[in-house]
């Protein structure tokens, strides 16, 4: 009999992203470019993962912060249409957060973001209500929520651990360069995590070591459950301080390669939720993310799709 489906809640970045469609490499100089369009997708890390979750069939809520302008209104409208419950703090005095993508046909991107709003979350924003009776806690966006980095979210995902709730982590790249106060205070948050995901350099800097896999050890031995690695084109790698596995990535083409990682947590997560060996997990995100990196138009694949995608994959010549 199929588990029922969990509850999960995201706590983090609300973001609107204006994206370029991937172009080709421009050189290393003042370069003038033209593209045929700008979309204006929803983005931020938490929000991806709450609206990925939602489309895989959990019951999601997003906590979270904007302003009170027209891009708030976007995002109200994306979570609704998401079937995400979302939970909104206004500050009228800051813009709703911001990002402009630039990304290229083999893959790459930079992303300048304004965080706006989400400076504003607070402690206070999660209350016990919101969280209660959840089977998840998933933080990320680490970064532009100011009020939450360090001591308030280690204390954050103790409380939902303490409530029996499951949690994760991911606070992707330090746009201010991996200071040592900055390490620390994700360090902080590791006994209290049961899954942290980052790519290979983010893991790598906040442990300290120059290998992945003994980089992802160590913040086991700091007391993360289980480190999961981001790959890119090599897929994705878990691990605990038993064992490492790793499973290869599911080839696409190359439309939306921003939000990849989070779409790939969610499914990671909503696999191990239902029972999911690290195998079979990182499979599944490996599958989701290759749905999400193939259409922009449809960036949240349903499970039914993603299993289609998986089951395509491995009878293929």
């Amino acid at each position: 009999m199929a588990r029922p489906q969990p509850r999960v809640v995201a706590i983090g970045d609300a973001i609107v992203d204006l994206v370029t469609p991937p172009m080709p490499p421009v050189p290393a100089v003042d370069f003038q470019g033209e593209v045929s369009r700008f979309d204006r997708i929803p983005g931020g890390n938490a929000t991806n993962f709450a609206l990925q979750m939602a489309r895989l069939g959990a019951r999601t809520t997003f906590i979270g912060c904007v302003g009170a302008d027209q891009e708030a209104a976007f995002l109200r409208r994306a979570y609704r249409r998401g079937r995400v419950r979302a939970i909104l703090r206004v500050d009228p005095r800051r813009p709703t957060g911001a990002t402009v993508a630039l990304t290229w046909s083999d893959g790459r991107r930079a992303l300048i973001t304004s965080l706006g709003a989400n400076a504003s979350l607070r402690p206070s924003d999660v209350t016990a209500s919101a969280i209660r009776g959840a089977n998840h806690i998933h933080r990320s966006g680490f970064w532009w929520t100011e009020g939450l980095i360090g001591r308030p979210s280690a204390v954050l995902l103790a409380r939902a651990r303490r409530a029996g709730a499951t949690t994760s982590l991911d606070v992707s790249t330090d746009p201010r360069g991996w200071a040592k106060e900055r390490i620390e205070s994700v360090r902080l948050c590791l006994p209290f995590v049961d899954m942290f995901f980052g790519n290979e350099t983010e893991v790598c800097a906040i442990a300290g070591v120059s290998s992945p896999s003994e980089a992802a050890r160590h913040l086991c031995s700091l007391g993360a459950g289980e480190v999961v690695l981001h790959q890119a084109e090599h897929g994705s790698t878990g691990v605990t301080l038993e064992r490492v596995v790793s499973a290869r990535a599911v080839p696409a083409p190359i439309d939306n390669p921003t939000g990849c990682g989070d779409v790939f947590n969610a499914a990671y997560v909503h696999a191990k939720l239902q029972g999911a060996s690290i195998p079979e997990a990182l499979r599944l995100g490996n599958a989701c993310a290759a749905a999400h990196l193939a259409d922009r138009n449809r960036p949240y694949p349903t499970l039914a799709r993603v299993r289609r995608l998986l089951r395509d994959t491995s009878t293929a010549p």
